[in-house]
């Protein structure tokens, strides 16, 4: 009877170590799993960047391009540096502008930047009431102070120029132009 008892013990003992075993690695896959699906909630919550308003060109006094950034991101942006890069829609030249900025400020939630490049070199061309196309790309990085990454967009516009002193639209570059302005940047050495 003692041997059966101790089977019985060594038996139960084994069922309950077995379970104690099952029940911590269910507990250690849902904490993966909450931590996992918290930072995928972090990720998502980053800055991130887009039109305010339709970019445009402006002549007053100056030829420029005007394009205003609204952070859509639930997280504040830092550190944001950008590079603006101007060039013939012929890609036959080299670019006519390339400018960087910073801004050091935070950009919260819903808070907008302005980005201005100038467009002189065009201004006697703007006068004649004629200008053609010109890609415009703009770079953009900048950090999430929450999650501490960094984070890069690319901006691909088209600015279709000016037509009998009119001022047209800028849009974005399509897919097939978005290939010709890669390979244009690896023909001229031009590095984000």
């Amino acid at each position: 009877m003692t041997k059966k008892r101790n089977r019985l013990v060594n038996y139960t003992s084994m069922i309950a170590t077995i379970g104690t075993v099952v029940l911590a690695i269910t507990a250690l896959i849902t904490v993966y799993i909450t931590i996992s699906g918290w930072k995928e909630e972090q990720e998502a919550n980053r800055p991130y960047f887009t039109f305010k308003d339709s970019p445009r060109v402006i002549f007053e006094e100056n030829l420029e391009f005007e394009i205003q950034f609204t952070n859509v991101g639930e997280h504040p942006a830092v550190s944001l540096w950008s590079k603006s890069i101007v060039f013939s829609s012929d890609l036959d030249s080299y670019p006519i502008a390339i400018d960087e900025f910073a801004l050091v400020n935070d950009i919260p939630k819903n808070a907008s930047t302005t980005l201005v490049i100038g467009l002189d070199t065009l201004r006697s061309l703007a006068e004649t009431g004629n200008v053609k196309p010109y890609f415009i790309v703009i770079f953009l990085k900048y950090e999430d102070p929450i999650i501490e990454k960094q984070f890069e967009q690319s901006l691909y516009m088209k600015w279709s120029g000016i037509v009998d002193k009119k001022i047209l639209l800028t849009n974005h570059a399509e897919e097939e132009e978005k290939q010709q302005i890669i390979n244009y940047f690896n023909e001229h050495g031009i590095s984000f």
